[in-house]
């Protein structure tokens, strides 16, 4: 190779060499670098520790993925650590299941001595039949009262009842009342709700579910209040969920904390970015209906994003109130959130219930106790997320998967370390990184002086 070929490639190749030195050289910042410190309480040895995390870790990190976030231990080293959201084993199946009913009269009064002539008793045993029209309301003119459930071929405890009635010429709300008993005798309270069905227009408010307590009760007994004269049931299920599952979902119901100015959209903020997945409108006045869209915030590309549009309600007073459920929606790191109503009162007082599935920690017990999860340090992004880098290593949980379940330990209350100084955009001037660059334009302004002189050499031989 000639002299000008050799100097040219090491021109070329000493540029990228220093790039990579410079980020080489960079070490994981300090325990007092982050801003917030968490305390990790164990309460046995173990070689992996995970840590389910509150939503203070969120609102004090600035990466919404915790990328800035990393553990110490008692020396003040950065150990391996992972953080990912909490798993599910077994999501859980909903069912409903027909369950046979016999409909009671107001002409049968409700004693022991009056319910035997439906059933028969043998000893302690009761025996009970029932027909496919039991449903179905008799000839004579008498009025409904109750419905005897017989729930003995069920397998599962039951979560909540579900009803279907025949049709009525007006809409309502009212009270359903769920006893339970063994022997048909001796009553005891198990659940109770409202229902309604509601329709004006091409709005409608139906609910049909009322939650019980789950319980063996072989019967169930189910009347109502305030429903109209000719009410009656077509229907009666058992709603039911199988598998076991370790979902956990946490819910934190927000205020709005200003508007804004283009659509009047109303903002709440929740101070972090855990992965959200459950939304509700919370109507605070008594009978009210509105039709709403929700957005959340993207940091990343600087818009409000759909994420939900529907009706929501809070009608009835008292004991019979119905509200509407919560919208799961596609699973996102937002702090912001926007409610747009675009039918129905729009100033209507109200509040939005945000549901998420937390993070969780795992983490290497490398080095002595005790060990401290430290957050929140703006400069982290400007040197590509070192502790993510450096210690994020996501082969910990295969690891701590082979050995067995990682132990369980928990965070103390939040302290200061960096303080919100840490939260500071970095505009100070960075002497160091200033003071690389500057000797490597140095030695390319060098390197390329050489190449000209000997370039002139040559061509004066």
């Amino acid at each position: 190779m000639t002299r000008p070929a050799l100097i040219w490639h090491c021109l070329l190749f000493s540029i990228p060499a220093a790039v990579l030195a410079s980020a080489d050289d960079q070490d994981a910042p300090q325990l007092s670098d982050y801003a917030w410190g968490f305390p990790i309480l164990v309460d046995k040895d173990a070689s992996f520790y995970s840590v389910q995390l509150p939503l203070q870790v969120n609102q004090s990190v600035s990466d919404p993925e915790l990328r800035d976030a990393g553990v110490y231990n008692a020396s003040g080293a950065p150990v391996p650590r992972v953080f990912q959201q909490v798993s599910d084993d077994v999501e859980q199946a909903e069912h409903l299941a027909p369950l046979p009913a016999i409909p009671l009269y107001e002409n049968l009064e409700s004693s022991a001595d009056d319910v035997r002539l439906l059933f028969e008793r043998e000893g302690d045993k009761t025996r009970v039949e029932f027909n496919s029209d039991g449903m179905q309301q008799p000839d004579v003119d008498e009025l409904l009262v109750a419905y005897i459930v017989d729930t003995r071929q069920l397998k599962y405890s039951i979560d909540a009842l579900e009803f279907t009635w025949n049709p009525v010429d007006s809409g309502f709300i009212g009270r359903v009342i769920v006893d339970g008993s063994n022997n048909l005798q001796d009553w005891s309270e198990v659940g109770s709700g409202a229902i309604a069905d509601l329709r004006q227009n091409d709005a409608s408010v139906v609910q049909r579910r009322v939650t019980v307590r789950k319980s063996s009760h072989d019967y169930l007994r189910v009347r109502w209040e305030g429903m109209p004269e000719q009410w009656s049931l077509s229907q009666i299920q058992a709603f039911y969920m199988t598998g076991v599952t370790t979902i956990v979902r946490n819910t934190l119901t927000l205020e709005a904390s200003g508007k804004d100015p283009q659509d009047g959209g109303r903002i709440f903020d929740l101070g972090g970015t855990p992965k959200t997945d459950r939304l509700r409108i919370v109507l605070t006045q008594p009978n009210t209906v509105v039709t709403a869209t929700i957005y959340h915030w993207s940091e990343g590309r600087q818009v409000w994003v759909q994420a939900a549009s529907g009706s929501h309600y809070h009608i009835g007073r008292g004991d019979n109130v119905i509200t509407s459920a919560a919208v799961g929606v596609n699973r996102t790191r937002a702090s912001r959130f926007k409610v747009v109503v675009t039918r129905g009162q729009p100033d209507a007082p109200m509040q939005l219930e945000v549901g998420w599935r937390p993070d969780s920690l795992i983490f290497l017990a490398q080095g002595e106790p005790p060990f401290v999860l430290a957050a929140g340090r703006t400069a982290d992004a400007e040197m590509h997320f070192p502790q993510e880098r450096l210690y994020g290593d996501r082969s910990i949980i295969s690891l701590s998967s082979a050995r067995g379940r990682a132990a369980q330990a928990t965070l103390g209350p939040r302290y200061a370390l960096g303080g919100s100084k840490s939260f500071a955009v970095q505009n100070s001037v960075d002497w160091r990184q200033l003071s690389l660059w500057a000797g490597l334009l140095l030695g390319v302004a060098f390197v390329g002086f050489m190449a000209i002189r000997v370039v002139r050499d040559l061509k004066s031989d």
